[in-house]
């Protein structure tokens, strides 16, 4: 392997993770973890796997060390593009959080519970547009970081 498909491949490296990020953790995992009777689960280990991941993308973006300037620059787009998804998770569990407080006058537990329901999947909204924004921003910069493309020439 050459120095030059080495580089792109270093370059590659974060743009994998993003996508092995909502691949797994926002599309695989919750489909597994429907099968469990505890409901908080399908929200709760996903974002908390997905985190971690973010957190790797961080630690790897504010190391310079042993990178080049192409894949450090490739691993700060991906950083910036992560905290779009943290926003997103933000946004839905204060939307989650306010509907949570609303429903807290409905006087049939019963009823405060279906509506819960409903209403929570709507404040999953901002997680899926984000998901769905990063999947065709992340798929343009890992085939840019493959053929050695600088991020300052990308959006985003």
């Amino acid at each position: 392997m050459s120095e030059t498909d080495n580089t792109a491949h270093l370059a590659s490296q974060p743009h994998e993770r993003m996508m092995f990020n909502i691949a797994i953790f926002h599309f695989l995992l919750p489909a597994v973890l429907f099968a469990t009777e505890n409901l908080w689960l399908i929200f709760a280990v996903p974002i908390a796997c997905s985190l971690m991941m973010i957190l790797s993308i961080w630690i790897q973006a504010h190391r310079p060390a042993n990178k080049t300037e192409l894949v450090l620059a490739h691993w700060q787009c991906a950083w910036r593009r992560s905290r779009f998804l943290i926003v997103s998770y933000v946004v839905s569990l204060v939307l989650f959080i306010i509907a949570w407080a609303v429903l807290q006058g409905q006087e049939d537990p019963n009823m405060r519970m279906i509506q819960l329901a409903v209403i929570g999947w709507f404040c999953l909204i901002p997680i899926s547009l984000t998901v769905v924004g990063l999947i065709i921003l992340e798929t343009s910069a890992l085939a840019q970081a493959r053929k050695g493309i600088m991020p300052q020439k990308m959006r985003l």
